[in-house]
């Protein structure tokens, strides 16, 4: 009875919490409960991760919800994501009483939806089923809309109309493959799938429910081509945000990703394939977007694409090294936690930035950090274990992730096609290393190597609070104590969800530190710093101009192929249709009247097709909007709302 309590506590406690700035107006109260809160979630997260033999594979069922119920299960994965979760809350909400300091507006309306997001994002890797995962999944993504457009400028606007779209379009898509899901297999419990699945696996229709669920957790992931909303999102989002959008949200959509692949298409090689193939992609694209970017949130943003693309490849070569895919399983899950703690430091620090300059621009916020050494350090911190040098906790990670490329390329004949793809994959891994070496090292020299700019030099005092120096300082040494300890720690870590990943623990230890681990490392710091001071300095900085983007941001699959779509193809066609049904209602009203009643007037619904014109109500046309369909379909979408609720809490 204790542990279902403190489960459902764990998801709906935080959702409750949102309400509270509906009755408190002191957003420094709400701000300091919601605090209190992230530190019990984590402690309870961390319990149920140290007590995980205890409780793995503990169902809680609420029976009475939404007709099937909504179940909840503890595993290995789900709990350190949990984790992770907890740890980012506090210091994101820690950091936002800081940075909100001076800008008061809407914001019991951002904590409220904060609190939210983050117990919905609980739910989801608390999940015991995909009905259950997709309930919590739509919430998190719907309600973290406001967060995104919180500063309600045109970039904010502009950014939260690219979220919605694709995170609508993205929860349909997977509201269908799920449904086909289930007509095929009965069951959504996803520790049944891979059973259920099993004898599946040459049906085109299992294939088909696979991508439609995992485009929606694509989306939401930011994989290549579906990432045309974050690099919007990222920085048109307060900083704290922005850091659990980089964080753990998009973590959502790989843990969604690593279902469908281990346990809908589990040992599809043609499916592991294609995993892999778009890991690769957008492992590459959004490392050379990074070093093309000049703004730093945008840099972050497009790094946090090219990280999920480093998980992603481990996704699919867990599932392409079948019994001896530990080591990738490994990697992935230890990507996920250091991804989660590196980037919390550096939007946190990129906020600190744009608190203080008001501005993201490199050629702003030149020298900002010279004469602060604490900055340095975290920023050092985070950069080095994001690159991948040893001694520092990514390079374990990226390195269990190289070594699971190289173990299949062995396994292929040497001039077989495989083969050289997989040499391909291992060129493109190590290049994008490369590029994320290029990319950080150009923020390193601009926060503390460059003079300071003009706006810089304005700046007497920094506004950087103790508490979230003390934050920040937490998180740096875990990354420093992951990567000095990695077999204490690290190791440990990744065991817990072995079981999860469909693995065994490791049967013996990585010699992390042998010379054929660390050449991976030293090829990738080589190639950054050759594309740094030979590519980026002679062609992205210039002495009139100081950093400029020489990529057209106009040119993107968003605005070539997305947005044509979504804001004006649908729309047409839709409301073309719309126009169609309009007609033929007000036509059937007519002729009803004409019977029945000997009425004989053209109703004024005729001429309420066209679009509104202020011109008409200022000449007394007022437009009737009760004769309307328009009204008619909003009155059907009420009554939908009222039989969606009912089925909502039906036994």
């Amino acid at each position: 009875m204790g542990i279902n309590i403190l489960i459902l506590a764990m998801v709906f406690v935080p959702i409750l919490l949102g309400l509270m700035p509906l009755f408190v107006k002191n957003d420094k109260t709400v701000n300091l409960t919601l605090v209190i809160v992230s530190i019990i979630e984590l402690i309870c997260s961390l319990y149920l991760l140290f007590n995980i033999d205890l409780y793995n594979g503990t169902i809680i069922s609420l029976n009475w919800f939404a007709g099937l119920g909504i179940n909840f299960e503890v595993n290995g994965l789900g709990i350190l994501q949990a984790v992770a979760t907890s740890l980012i809350w506090i210091g994101a909400s820690v950091f936002s009483k800081e940075y909100f300091s001076n800008k008061s507006k809407n914001i019991l309306r951002y904590y409220g939806f904060f609190s939210v997001v983050f117990g919905a994002t609980m739910g989801i890797f608390l999940a015991s089923d995909l009905f259950t995962l997709f309930i919590f999944f739509e919430i998190m993504s719907l309600l973290s809309y406001p967060l995104v457009v919180h500063n309600q400028d045109q970039d904010a606007i502009d950014a939260g109309n690219s979220y919605l779209a694709f995170s609508v379009i993205g929860g349909l898509v997977m509201l269908m493959g799920i449904f086909i899901l289930y007509s095929l297999t009965g069951t959504l419990v996803i520790s049944q799938l891979a059973t259920a699945c099993s004898n599946l696996q040459a049906s085109p229709m299992l294939v088909a429910s696979g991508f439609m669920i995992f485009v929606g957790f694509a989306i939401k992931s930011g994989l290549f081509p579906f990432n045309g909303w974050l690099p919007k999102s990222y920085p048109a989002s307060p900083a704290p945000f922005s850091a659990c959008l980089s964080s753990v949200l998009s973590k959502t959509g790989v843990y969604g990703v690593i279902i469908v692949t281990f346990r809908i298409l589990q040992g599809n090689v043609a499916w592991a394939s294609f995993v892999l193939a778009i890991g690769v992609i957008t492992m590459f694209f959004g490392a050379f977007f990074a070093f093309l970017s000049k703004d730093l949130k945008e840099t972050l943003a497009y790094s946090s694409m090219s990280q999920i693309g480093f998980i992603t490849v481990g996704v699919a070569m867990t599932q392409l090294l079948g019994e001896h895919g530990t080591i990738a399983a490994y990697g992935t899950v230890l990507h996920m936690f250091n991804h989660t703690c590196i980037k919390l430091i550096l939007f946190t620090l990129a906020g600190v930035v744009y608190q203080n300059i008001h501005s993201l621009n490199l050629n702003d916020i030149s020298g900002f950090g010279r004469k602060n050494p604490l900055i340095k350090v975290y920023y050092s911190i985070a950069a080095l274990s994001i690159m991948g040098i040893p001694l520092f906790s990514g390079f374990i990670s990226k390195t269990l992730l190289h070594e699971a490329i190289v173990e299949k390329i062995w396994m292929f004949d040497t001039f077989s096609l495989g083969a050289g793809l997989m040499q391909l994959s291992e060129m493109m891994f190590l290049l994008s290393g490369g590029f994320t070496v290029a990319y950080m090292l150009k923020l390193f020299i601009v926060l503390f190597i460059n003079k300071p700019s003009t706006k810089v030099l304005k700046v007497k005092n920094v506004l950087f609070t103790k508490q979230t120096k003390i934050i920040l300082g937490c998180v740096s040494f875990i990354l420093l104590a992951m990567g000095l300890m990695p077999y204490t720690i690290m190791d440990n870590i990744a065991g817990i969800t072995a079981s999860f990943m469909g693995v065994h623990p490791l049967d013996s230890q990585v010699n992390y530190f042998a010379f054929v681990n660390i050449k991976g490392a030293l090829i990738s710091v080589t190639i950054g710093l050759i594309l740094y001071f030979i590519v980026a300095k002679n062609s992205f900085i210039t002495k009139e101009k100081g950093y400029v983007n020489p990529w057209n941001g106009k040119v993107s699959v968003e605005n070539l192929i997305y947005k044509p779509i979504i804001f004006t193809v649908l729309p047409n066609v839709f409301g073309f249709i719309s126009r169609i049904f309009d007609i033929f209602a007000d036509l059937f009203i007519y002729i009803f009247n004409f019977i029945f009643c000997r009425d004989t007037k053209i109703p004024p619904s005729f001429f309420e097709g066209k679009k509104y014109s202020p011109k008409e109500d200022a000449s007394n046309k007022k437009i009737s909007i009760t004769k309307s369909l328009e009204y008619s379909l909003l009155l059907y979408g009420l009554g939908f709302v009222i039989i969606m609720l009912y089925l909502l809490f039906a036994v």
